[in-house]
């Protein structure tokens, strides 16, 4: 064991570089492997072109309570719901979770593009699915590592196939589960990596990476549609409930108003020139039965404006400050970049690998 130390205690740093280096030709095998590898890289990945935009996010504040009246309408039995004080709320924060989201992307993909590069209109997940881009390495790899799941699945038992067709007998059923199949999982997770979303404050920026420049443009214009309707929906579904609650409050009260009114009129054409204690009680309560239903009725259609007002305010609105561009040339590869990488790394391996050596060698002499 001592005979082992001394030799190493000896070594200078000096020494070990020298020996390091002295084995030139491997350490030009390593460099010029890893230049190889780049340019397997550099040259077999696919081009992508990148689409970005930019977005303001402009919400007006809540404030104020349903109205000011509704204790009126207690009057007639009718409680008034709540929209302002438990308002939906949805950071932008949460924008990238709803564009990675999968029924986001599941309606993304469904989408057909015209592609050049195939000469046909296609989904995007027929495009993924029939093209599975990648690099020649990562295809290699990837057909590597999936031999052992394939010689698996030999001997496994067939996988049950569920038809999407009888999922849903009528159009109008409501399904609360979905089927999602392996490619299409695989497209998902295709679109998830070059679909991204930053949001700076209230500025929000999209980028969107596809295979043709127009394509990656008119994704981009979609994913924005797409998730301003749902931000959209999200804020202010709870509002347009009670809009529509409200509404049918108004009828109710109209018709209310309106039999009181006619109730009111007969009573007084039938009883002209009668003058008697009971006649004028019975018209002294059916003009109070008016009074109630037409204040009931003004005060139902001053929060039918309320809240259509307060609809307007909960609407988010976004302001374009720049449009999806179609890109002038593609963002990926970055073959450049690639091939300074890849000289670095095999020249690092190189050194590591020499130092090793070095070290056993005079661990071993």
């Amino acid at each position: 064991m001592s005979n082992h130390k001394q030799p190493i205690e000896e070594m200078n740093y000096l020494e070990l570089l020298r020996k390091v280096f002295s084995y030139r030709k491997r350490l030009l095998v390593f460099t010029l492997s890893g230049l190889f590898l780049g340019i397997l890289i550099a040259f077999t990945s696919p081009k992508e072109y990148t689409s970005s935009s930019l977005v303001i996010l402009e919400e007006s504040e809540n404030g104020g309570q349903l109205g000011q009246m509704g204790a009126l309408a207690g009057l007639a039995g009718i409680s008034l719901p709540q929209m302002q004080g438990d308002q939906a709320v949805l950071s932008s924060e949460l924008f990238p979770d709803v564009i990675h989201s999968r029924d986001f992307l599941l309606g993304i993909m469904k989408e057909s593009f015209f592609f050049q590069t195939k000469g046909k209109e296609m989904t995007l997940e027929e495009y993924y699915i029939e093209e599975k881009p990648g690099n020649i390495v990562k295809k290699t790899l990837s057909f590597i590592f999936s031999i052992p799941a394939k010689i698996i699945g030999l001997f496994s038992e067939d996988e049950l196939i569920i038809n999407t067709d009888q999922l849903v007998k009528d159009e109008e059923d409501i399904v609360p589960y979905v089927s999602v199949s392996s490619s299409e999982i695989f497209a998902m997770n295709q679109l998830k990596e070059r679909i991204l979303i930053d949001n700076k404050m209230k500025l929000i920026e999209l980028e969107v990476s596809m295979p043709e420049a127009l394509i990656a443009a008119k994704v981009n214009a979609m994913v924005f549609n797409r998730l301003i309707g749902y931000i959209t929906e999200y804020k202010t579904v709870k509002q347009q409930a009670s809009l529509e609650f409200i509404e049918e409050r108004v009828k109710e009260s109209e018709a209310k108003f309106q039999e009181a009114q006619m109730k009111l009129a007969s009573y007084r054409d039938s009883n002209q020139g009668i003058i008697s204690r009971r006649a004028m009680t019975k018209e002294e309560q059916l003009q109070f039965e008016f009074n109630i239903a037409f204040n009931i009725y003004n005060s139902m259609k001053q929060e039918l404006e309320q809240a259509g007002i307060q609809l307007k305010k909960d609407t988010p609105i976004f302001s374009v400050m720049e449009k999806a561009s179609i890109p002038l040339g593609p963002s990926k590869p970055n073959k450049p970049l690639i091939l300074v990488f890849s000289l670095f790394l095999g020249l690092l391996l190189g050194l590591l690998y020499n130092t090793y050596r070095a070290v056993l060698d005079q661990i071993l002499s």
